[in-house]
């Protein structure tokens, strides 16, 4: 009978984790569900409103406002930093209004006194016309969990920033303002991690790619990907939210799927970008590989 009991606690608690993933993970699976549901008209906002896309200014406030709600109620202090870009030239500005937007971000503070920061994020906004659930929905969502296990760590010998970028699809303009604003701030930037489009795997290997890292950073992803059963594709360039920071002199890494390898999302600035398109399993495991090296960047 005691052989029997044991078989069966054994049983009920193995069917709570999946091999290979970390005991914070398997909690996340869920709230990422709910965020992209919501931020792609899958599901109603609480308000009732529903986001069929993430592109008109208005829009991106609603968003915005989502996504400050959901930070806090991880617990985390929600900020806005709103920004003014003056248009190409004088005579635009005098037609029109400047470019203004809300990057949403919060700082999880280090437990042990320190004046580095860890930063990383995924940009909010979509294309006109495409509810954008990979692109970025899924980004957005693999960010707010690793920023909620970051949080309860016991232990974090770095700052770590979580920053939900605005306008992505308008030429970087929020990354842009973001990264000229920790410039100006002087803030002593271990370095920036940003992610877009993490949620499809057609072939099922859970590859990812990381674009321009800084060499540290390289070593770090890999070690922890080969670990975890990760295969990893390393491409060079900028073309995200990660040329922002690169331009600036910061050490970066852009995370996705395999875009460059062939094995990416083909609903991308597409109305079919909707929610059913997104690979849930995919997603949890790179954020199992994000939240890890975050970890160990905390405890070192």
């Amino acid at each position: 009978m005691k052989n029997l009991v044991v078989l069966l606690l054994f049983v009920l608690v193995g069917s709570q984790v999946t091999l290979g993933q970390t005991p914070g993970t398997r909690h996340t699976g869920s709230m990422q569900k709910e965020l992209v549901a919501k931020l792609t008209g899958h599901l109603p906002l609480e308000s009732g409103f529903v986001l069929t896309q993430r592109s008109k200014s208005f829009e991106r406030a609603i968003a915005a406002q989502y996504l400050e709600e959901s930070l806090k109620s991880i617990g985390l202090q929600a900020r806005k930093h709103q920004y003014t870009v003056s248009n190409i030239n004088l005579i635009v500005d005098m037609m029109f209004h400047p470019i203004e937007g809300t990057n949403i971000y919060a700082i999880i503070p280090a437990t042990n006194a320190s004046d580095e920061y860890v930063v990383f994020g995924a940009h909010y906004d979509s294309e006109p016309g495409s509810p954008g659930a990979i692109d970025n929905a899924s980004g957005v969502a693999l960010c707010y969990a690793v920023a909620k296990q970051l949080a309860e760590l016991q232990v974090r010998n770095r700052n770590f920033v979580v920053v939900f970028f605005d306008q992505e699809e308008d030429d970087e303009i929020g990354s842009r303002a973001f990264a000229q604003w920790a410039k100006e701030e002087g803030r002593n930037v271990h370095s920036v991690h940003t992610t877009d489009l993490v949620g499809w795997d057609n072939n099922g290997n859970r590859a990812v790619e990381l674009q321009s890292p800084a060499a540290m950073l390289e070593s770090t992803y890999k070690a922890i990907a080969e670990r975890l059963g990760i295969p990893i594709h390393i491409t060079t360039g900028a073309s995200s939210d990660n040329k922002s920071f690169l331009e600036m002199g910061f050490d970066t890494i852009a995370i996705s799927e395999e875009w460059f390898n062939g094995d990416h999302t083909p609903h991308i600035h597409k109305p079919t970008d909707v929610y059913s398109t997104v690979n849930f399993e995919y997603l949890s495991s790179t954020t199992e590989l994000v939240y890890e090296v975050m970890k160990q960047l905390a405890e070192n």
